[in-house]
């Protein structure tokens, strides 16, 4: 008599998972040649599988979603690169929609995002990236001539997620359109008014984490607030994300003990995805956030279609419906926190049901139940906080990123403010547009200003305990992460108790970590970051770091960005090597040295706690010479004529003529200058690192 037949679970997240893998493989392994292994492997991985009448069924999803994912890549590079084959490298007159602004660094400039709408007059629909614009606002219109260049380097891919296809600069006055009447224009100016009313009377730094975390409006959080918050393990709290969506969702309606009716389940998911579309508009159309809405709303259509939601698919089509425009969507950070954060906390439910079952069997807390309600509240937020910690550690340690060794800890602290917080900040800002409401704005405004002073207060806290940041070489963190993901298949397949592989997986962990950071101790990192011609010099080690500047705003921002990838609040020492600066270079320091104002042919010698520094100013340009970890290197600014050449062992990224320099090595972002010879070694890259 034949068994029953099995019914195969959740095929369309199957697929889904399938469409993201090949997006992801596309992305980080973009050339044919490289591709084919792959793909002639999983062909055959597949086929064997296909043998095994239980995996057929999974296997078929698994190759149609791959093929769904190589086929939304192939039509996202296609118009990518039809878009710079007609405009990179090229100045064009451009009509655009201002979409995203961030702050320069010199008055009266920022960094903008661009949505084109005419390119030489021609209908266009493309985003450009520029930085240095004379100042606009979001939504404003604007016209004028831009040279524009298509990404390069490392930080394309990130550009590429973002939908950004080229990156310009602006070479002729900018004329002003007035307004945008589309409705993201119009969603953005409602968050501006909002930011504004929310912060009106408050002190200036509650206020500006309140915006962040209410509205996605950073323009106000200050700089070392937010390495605070990212040191004590909270950024997530200051990014408007899927957490504040679920809180704010959950806010309208009251909690009932059971809620059977199909109908009322109806009515619920109608109304949290009317409040998703909401907060869409009055985040000004945050990314986070509409990832997010895409969740709740994926999920409130399976409620209506099949009745009782399935998490893990509704995660799966959400992704899968948000790269449909743009695959390499997929390769963006926050996508990839956003989406490993919500497995996360699927598991830590999963382990709190688990656990609050066996509490429930135990005779001593059957008559105690206000007590077990406590243990059960503690146990859900412990398991939830912490397995949505490990979930997305993988991913930031995988792409960079520092990693909190305290995430855990202030989670779960903290956790209980968020949601006072929030429901504050969404009653103050929408009451302050309303002056007749201006009695209960106050008391609304005052309230959640208290809660967000006592927030900052831990995060500020907590980020000066030792060891707040931790960060990892990637090739290392990849074995351990594979090696972690081993162990937990092989727990799987050998069926070990939940209460044997987990504990076992975590001290194999924090036995890693624990490698990983002893082996990375006295490392010394030098780092090249910024523009290919005068890129920024960064040395770090444990925590410390010197930067010797010598290019513009763009420069600066990437420098920025490699102190949050590091977890660097500051730099020790900023050497600025440019002998006649246009802009200022306005990066957090402890202490400051410009060549510029040095006197001519001065000699100043300075020890850092990464290294040994001597500055030679001469008459038209600068010198450096840096000892490290026993290896000379030297740098140079300008044009530098010296009696006897200097001799070192690594020149670093030098666009003009070395002649002052004799070297062995040379680390460059470029392979394109005209001064290179062959008498040296070079290496093309970003990073040395040398041990002490």
């Amino acid at each position: 008599m034949p068994g029953p037949k099995l019914k195969m679970r959740r095929p369309l997240c199957v697929f889904c998972v399938g469409t993201l893998g090949a997006e992801l493989v596309c992305a980080f392994l973009p050339q044919v040649e490289q591709l084919l292994p792959l793909a002639a492997f999983l062909l055959l991985g597949g086929l064997w599988a296909l043998r095994r009448k239980k995996e057929r069924g999974y296997v078929v999803c698994l190759l149609l979603g791959a093929l769904l994912g190589l086929a939304i890549m192939g039509g996202t590079r296609q118009r990518t690169a039809r878009v710079q084959a007609a405009y990179a490298d090229r100045e064009v007159r451009l009509t655009a929609e201002v979409e995203r602004v961030s702050a320069g660094y010199y008055p009266g400039v920022v960094n903008a995002v661009l949505w084109v709408e005419e390119a030489d007059g021609e209908a266009a629909r493309f985003r450009v990236e520029v930085v240095s614009l004379p100042k606009t606002a979001v939504g404003q219109r604007v016209r004028g001539h831009f040279a524009l260049e298509a990404p390069g380097g490392s930080d394309a891919l990130d550009l590429y997620a973002d939908g950004i296809v080229l990156q310009g600069e602006c070479v002729s006055k900018l004329t002003r359109l007035g307004e945008s009447g589309r409705f993201r224009a119009r969603t953005a100016r409602l968050q501006k008014r909002l930011s504004a009313a929310l912060r009106r009377g408050m002190p200036q730094e509650p206020g500006g984490v309140l915006a962040a975390m209410v509205l996605g409006d950073r323009s106000a959080l200050s700089r070392p607030l937010n390495a605070a918050y990212r040191a004590a393990g909270l950024s997530h709290v200051l990014v408007v994300s899927g957490m504040h969506v679920s809180i704010l969702c959950g806010a309208v309606f009251v909690r009932r003990k059971r809620e059977q009716s199909y109908a009322s389940r109806r009515l619920r998911a109608l109304w949290r995805a009317a409040l998703a579309l909401l907060l869409v508009g009055i985040t000004g159309f945050t990314p986070s956030v509409l990832r997010a809405a895409v969740v709740v709303w994926v999920a409130s259509l399976g409620v209506w279609v099949y009745g009782a939601p399935d998490a893990l698919t509704s995660l799966g089509v959400a992704g899968v419906a948000l790269t449909l425009g743009n695959g390499y969507a997929v390769c963006d950070v926050g996508f990839e926190l956003s989406f490993s954060a919500v497995l996360g906390t699927l598991a830590g439910a999963e382990l709190a049901r688990r656990g609050c079952r066996a509490m429930r069997g135990t005779q001593s807390l059957r008559k105690a139940k206000k007590l077990r309600n406590v243990l059960e509240g503690l146990v859900e937020t412990v398991c939830v906080s912490g397995c949505a910690a490990a979930a997305t550690f993988p991913v930031l340690v995988l792409r960079g990123l520092s990693a909190s060794l305290y995430a855990l800890v202030s989670s779960v602290a903290v956790l209980w403010l968020v949601e006072p917080i929030l429901r504050l900040g969404v009653a103050a800002a929408l009451l302050g547009l309303l002056p007749a409401a201006a009695p209960l704005y106050r008391l609304a405004a005052c309230c959640a200003a208290f809660l967000t002073d006592l927030l900052d207060r831990w995060a500020l806290w907590v980020s000066g305990w030792p060891g707040a940041q931790l960060s990892f070489d990637t090739a290392y963190a990849a074995i351990v992460c594979l090696l972690l993901l081993g162990l937990g298949w092989l727990a799987a397949q050998w069926r070990v108790r939940l209460r044997v592989a987990l504990p076992a997986l975590l001290l194999a962990a924090a036995v890693a970590l624990g490698a990983g950071n002893a082996l990375n101790y006295n490392v010394v990192r030098v780092e090249l970051t910024g523009s290919r011609n005068a890129p920024a010099v960064v040395i770090s080690r444990r925590g410390q770091a010197v930067v010797l500047f010598r290019g513009g705003d763009a420069t600066q921002r990437a420098v920025e960005q490699l102190f949050a990838r590091r977890g660097i609040r500051e730099a020790e020492l900023l050497l600025d090597l440019r002998t006649t600066p246009k802009t200022a270079c306005t990066l957090e320091a402890g202490k400051r040295i410009s060549a510029a104002k040095m006197d001519r042919y001065a000699v100043r010698r300075i020890s850092c706690g990464a290294a040994d520094l001597e500055i030679l100013r001469t008459q038209n340009g600068c010198i450096v010479r840096i000892t490290a970890a026993g290896r000379k290197l030297a740098v140079l600014s300008g044009s530098v004529q010296l009696a006897k050449p200097v001799r070192v062992d690594w020149l670093l990224a030098s666009p003009a003529d070395p002649e002052a320099v004799r070297y062995e090595h040379c680390l460059t972002l470029s392979d394109q200058y005209r001064w290179m010879r062959e008498e040296g070694t070079f290496e093309t890259g970003k990073l040395l690192r040398l041990r002490a």
